[in-house]
């Protein structure tokens, strides 16, 4: 398949045409002709990489609403209970397979139509996951969430289910699924988890997908039953690597921060959810931006947040950075929009996140004649700073039109929700 974008507006300013073919872009000139490719007339639009979400839990979709205006210990006994986790045992867990994958092709269809292109996940029935991603014509990067609180046979079980979902889904869907491996953290996971984890990791070339640092309580807790912070402990294991995505990151110190850059760890930064549970922090961006630490962002899953926009996740990230900091000068809509794009392709060693030939033709469409989107003095902070998801028009990954004027090709959108509610009222008691 080939598509001849025509008449785009580029972040630069500059009008060009876009030859897309076998998935990837192969020409960019300011005009293009091409026989028998399908044409996108993109006049009055303009034309960004596809964003990319690098930390989210899609099922929990199905959670949206359900835990407000709580504090953290009653938004997770919450969440717990409608995952049928009172007991506290994650071997308890009894969301239902239909329920993930209604939750999954509810997010596939919530992120595709807000821009975003690809997305890193982590939860349980990620087979179901995958379904969805193939279904929905998304690129996306799926791990198994292992957990053991210290249970033996409990690890061995989620290992072999970890390593099995790597095997029968890696490079599946045309090359759009990659897989890793996800550790919950270092509260849910024994110090052989973590290691055997990593070295799942290393065997496959796959990520290495955490949680670290997203709460005080986490550092305390760390301190006490390790007597080092969380980056230290993960580091004395041996399992930080340039596979390394560690989501949250807000309570690091600036050592911390020159520790994980100087290991290839790359950050996806969730402050969003970070705020609406009340996490108190800010992640130090600066000094990642300082040590040269790859940056990415997440939204985190539904049940946190309750959007899946990377627009509304690049806006916050600068508000909170600059008034946290009280100053204006940090957290640059460049560094924002960059690590919102080509910042989760490094995170997850894709060749995507920018509009350049030969990298993969995973793009979004945004309506300049909107009026949020005028006038255009700068196309960046138009990006980060007032774009919304109703702005994106036409959605391309892997070279394949996915979204063409507002409306889902691959999904029927109407039916998807639908199921999805039915879905969600099974979680409420």
């Amino acid at each position: 398949m080939s598509i001849l974008v025509k008449n785009a507006t580029l972040v630069s300013g500059k009008k060009s045409d876009v030859l897309i073919e076998g998935g990837k872009i192969a020409k960019i000139a300011s005009s293009l002709s091409a026989s028998g490719a399908d044409k996108l007339d993109a006049s009055g639009k303009l034309l960004i990489p596809g964003l990319i979400n690098t930390h989210t839990h899609a099922a929990m979709t199905l959670f949206r609403g359900i835990a407000e205006d709580m504090e953290l210990s009653d938004w997770l006994a919450t969440i717990r209970k409608a995952e049928g986790l009172a007991s506290g045992k994650e071997s308890d867990i009894k969301v239902a397979v239909s329920q993930v994958r209604a939750g999954s092709l509810l997010a596939c269809a919530e992120m595709l139509k807000s821009g975003t292109t690809c997305f890193s996940d982590m939860y349980f029935h990620m087979d179901e996951v995958a379904k969805a991603v193939d279904k929905s014509g998304i690129r996306a990067t799926l791990s198994y969430g292992v957990v053991d609180m210290g249970d033996e046979k409990k690890r061995k079980s989620e290992l072999s289910i970890g390593e099995k979902f790597i095997k029968d889904y890696q490079g599946k869907s045309g090359g759009r699924i990659k897989c890793g491996i996800a550790p919950h953290s270092v509260y849910l996971c024994s110090p052989e988890l973590l290691i055997k984890s990593n070295e799942l990791s290393e065997k496959y070339n796959a990520i290495y997908h955490i949680h670290l640092a997203e709460t005080r309580k986490e550092v305390f807790d760390c301190l006490s039953s390790h007597k080092k912070r969380p980056a230290y402990y993960l580091d004395s294991l041996g399992v930080l690597s340039k596979r390394t995505v560690a989501a949250h990151c807000v309570w690091l110190t600036k050592e911390e921060v020159r520790l994980l850059s100087s290991k290839g760890v790359s950050s996806s930064l969730n402050p969003v959810s970070n705020m609406k549970l009340s996490g108190g922090g800010c992640a130090p961006m600066p000094e990642m931006e300082k040590s040269g630490m790859n940056i990415s962002l997440g939204t985190d899953g539904s049940a946190s947040n309750n959007s899946l926009s990377m627009f509304e996740t690049m806006k916050t990230l600068g508000l909170l950075q600059k008034n946290t900091r009280w100053d204006a000068t940090v957290a640059k809509d460049t560094a924002i929009f960059d690590a919102a794009t080509a910042g989760g392709a490094r995170a997850l060693g894709i060749n995507s996140g920018i509009i350049k030939e030969g990298a993969l033709a995973d793009l979004a469409l945004l309506d300049l004649r909107a009026a949020n989107m005028a006038p255009l003095h700068s196309a960046v902070a138009n990006i980060v700073y007032s774009a919304h998801a109703g702005n994106v028009t036409d959605v391309i990954v892997d070279g394949a039109l996915v979204v063409e004027g507002r409306k889902l090709l691959t999904l029927d959108e109407e039916k998807i929700v639908d199921a999805a509610q039915k879905e969600a009222e099974k979680l409420i008691p």
